[in-house]
């Protein structure tokens, strides 16, 4: 498959472990929460960018020093392919609150986005320094690693996310995609299970979908 280590990605997504609820089962037919912040993290998730970067962007008119929704809507900036104005948010997160894991694996993200490697790393390795608990943190190491071809330490990383935050939806979707690049068939149709049990309306739902069903002939 095209592009098996995927950022963020989203988000991280979504930054998905601060909020486990976003990886609460989605039906295909419910609505986006109505509760701004939740809302625009859900955007996030269903890879509605621009969505979300707009409202965010309200949410911090109201309330500029919040850092969760700065880094979410760096998150976003990252899903819209800006990572000049991702690292400036990742960045006004960290001088509200140098202590912010969260601001590091962002700027992870960016490291990622512009492929080099050795800063993500760094980046990843200071936000564990501030939280070891921080599941994003070693979702994004997995990340790293699985760019770097690092198949095994990518494994145990997502591994180590998942023993934190068991419903974070993307490090099942790569653990799914990582036991598959081992012909572990058996480990890859679980993770990929899960995916989609958590996140159905993610964008790559579909071509997670297609891959079980090549798995299962």
């Amino acid at each position: 498959m095209k592009k098996i280590w995927i950022y963020a990605s989203r988000l991280a997504l979504l930054g998905l472990l601060i909020v486990p609820a976003v990886f609460a089962a989605l039906t295909p037919n419910q609505e986006l929460p109505k509760e701004p912040f939740a809302r625009g993290v859900a955007l996030v998730q269903r890879g509605k960018h621009a969505e979300a970067k707009e409202l965010f962007d309200v949410l911090l008119k109201t309330d500029p020093g919040r850092k969760d929704v700065l880094y979410y809507r760096g998150v976003a900036l990252l899903g819209l392919n800006n990572p000049d104005a991702a690292w400036e948010d990742f960045s006004r997160a960290l001088k509200i609150d140098p202590m912010y894991p969260l601001g590091y694996v962002g700027r992870a993200q960016v490291w990622v986005k512009r492929e080099n490697y050795a800063e993500a790393m760094k980046a990843v390795d200071t936000a564990l320094a501030r939280e070891p608990r921080c599941a994003e943190a070693h979702y994004q190491k997995g990340i790293v690693f699985g760019w770097q071809k690092r198949t095994d330490d990518a494994i145990a990383a997502f591994q180590r996310c998942l023993e934190i935050t068991p419903d974070h939806a993307y490090a099942h979707y790569q653990l799914g995609l990582a036991h598959n690049q081992k012909k572990r068939k058996d480990l890859a149709v679980i993770h990929l299970d899960k995916f989609l049990v958590l996140a159905p309306l993610a964008p790559e739902a579909g071509q997670v979908r297609n891959l079980l069903n090549f798995l299962r002939r």
